[in-house]
């Protein structure tokens, strides 16, 4: 690599992620793939289509209660225990956060709160309700926040509690959790001051008083159920989890990975356009270091050169919008084409109803883009658990550790990468097809209603394994000349 390549190298991981998160896939060298790039996704697509052709000949009647669980276990008072636990923890880790930020040193490496917040929290505590279950409402510290000043006024005779309990639109429905995930993302991975830990806790108390806010006049559950961005995403996720918590509060129910995401619930206004979030805002963070974004804002810069700015915000917040933007597109599209052959109810009624069932999709590029770097930098912890603000202590004498860097190489986290890619995006279609027969009732219609979904899912799946290749590997073309990829 030659100092130039190198210097452009840096440049891109340090535009694309200060909040740690372009450090996936900072690995010394590239793999090697035995194949050219377009045999992978070419057969990554075809396994995406035989799994559609699976579902058509062996799923033909959906089952009538597909929400349901399969197995209830009862915890006693083990689970209401353990939540007690969970969000004396959670609430303790923000108010840890906040300190750090504010008081602690301005170095993000030796700061305890860019890694709990970015990496822990953000890319480990998502995987985590993924693949277990939503244990979110348990850590949320401003729900245990209300909660215990909502609990204080009662004792001191409000009755009704803190809550005005006003009437929250439904036609508003979930776009401000839509629109707030898309303005968390821009904090995320366009805002090159998102690893300060000064800029992190002022964010946090800024959402903090919001949220408060918003619980207080429309209701706690209301309020997090339409608005609260982070209680919607981790809700989100968690009907993809094979466990959730019964309404009785000590019962847990075990299900197959994803078969909540195929229930009868009507979604609110705007989930449509969350779950696209949720897609395109992860796709646009693996491009924003990439060739093709780095052309393309070279080319937006001198077609437009008022938009050029030292940091790109004006051209990234076009990249993130417009990268969202084209995906609710393309799939209303994909929509509108179903209704037109296998007719059903309005493009909107349909998008919401097969809406759930791109969450696996979501699911499987958190664990291609973020698994090599929870490994790596999660190691970060150790060091950092001790010395939490960065002034030298070593409370649990492990403040010396270093991260083994080694743990994992660009080739395991290639293969964990596209494998993850096809099997969330074959479960994908497995799941339409389910809703499919549910909606459509005949195999035949269902079959119908399906084919335009899975060819757009063909379609990500290539569209994915291409962005999540180029930090990653070494191309090669067919004649197997090595091509060089971009600050490499």
């Amino acid at each position: 690599m030659n100092s130039t390549a190198a210097r452009g190298f840096l440049a891109c991981a340090a535009l694309a992620c200060l909040p740690l998160t372009a450090l996936a896939h900072a690995f010394g060298e590239r793999y090697d793939l035995p194949a050219p790039l377009l045999y992978f996704m070419v057969g990554g697509g075809a396994v995406v289509a035989l799994s559609f052709v699976a579902a058509a000949l062996f799923a033909r009647v959906h089952p009538q209660y597909a929400g349901a669980p399969s197995f209830l276990l009862t915890t006693g008072p083990l689970l209401p225990l353990l939540r007690f636990v969970a969000r004396a923890c959670g609430l303790f880790l923000f108010v840890v956060t906040v300190i750090a930020g504010l008081y602690g040193t301005r170095s993000p490496e030796a700061n305890l709160a860019p890694t709990l917040v970015w990496l822990i929290w953000w890319v480990g505590l998502s995987l985590t309700v993924a693949c277990v279950g939503n244990v979110w409402p348990a850590f949320d510290p401003w729900r245990t926040l209300f909660d215990l000043v909502d609990a204080v006024a009662r004792r001191c005779g409000l009755r009704q509690g803190i809550a005005l309990n006003w009437r929250y639109p439904e036609a508003l429905g979930a776009w401000p959790a839509a629109l707030l995930l898309l303005l968390f993302s821009w904090f995320e991975v366009i805002y090159l001051k998102a690893s300060i830990p000064s800029h992190i806790a002022t964010v946090g108390l800024f959402w903090s008083a919001f949220t408060l806010l918003g619980m207080i006049l429309f209701g706690r559950d209301t309020w997090q159920r339409n608005a609260d961005v982070f209680a919607v995403y981790f809700a989100t996720l968690g009907h993809f989890a094979p466990a959730a918590t019964e309404s009785g509060g000590n019962t847990i129910a075990l299900r197959p990975w994803g078969r909540a995401l195929t229930g009868t619930e009507i979604l609110p206004a705007g989930m449509t356009g969350f779950v696209i979030a949720m897609l395109s805002t992860v796709l646009f963070d693996g491009l924003l270091g990439g060739q093709l974004w780095s052309i393309t804002q070279r080319a937006l810069t001198t077609r437009f050169p008022q938009w050029a700015d030292d940091g790109g915000y004006f051209t990234g917040s076009i990249g993130l919008v417009g990268t969202w933007l084209l995906f609710m597109t393309a799939y209303l599209v994909i929509c509108a084409i179903t209704r037109h052959f296998a007719g059903g109810r309005s493009i909107g009624t349909i998008a919401r109803q097969f809406a759930l069932t791109l969450v696996p999709i979501a699911v499987a590029y958190l664990v291609a883009h973020n698994f090599a770097n929870l490994l790596i930098q999660g190691q970060l912890m150790i060091p950092l658990a001790s010395n939490p603000l960065g002034w030298k202590w070593d409370l649990f004498g492990s403040a010396g550790f270093e991260p083994d860097i080694g743990i994992i190489d660009a080739r395991i986290t290639w293969y964990v990468a596209i494998s993850s890619i096809v099997i969330g995006h074959v479960i994908a279609v497995w799941l339409a097809h389910r809703v499919a027969l549910r909606e459509y009732g005949s195999p035949r219609r269902a079959v119908i209603a399906s084919i335009p979904l899975t060819l757009l899912m063909i379609v990500y799946t290539a569209i994915s394994l291409s962005v999540i290749a180029e930090p990653l590997v070494q191309f090669r073309g067919a004649e197997g000349v090595e091509v060089s990829a971009p600050g490499k």
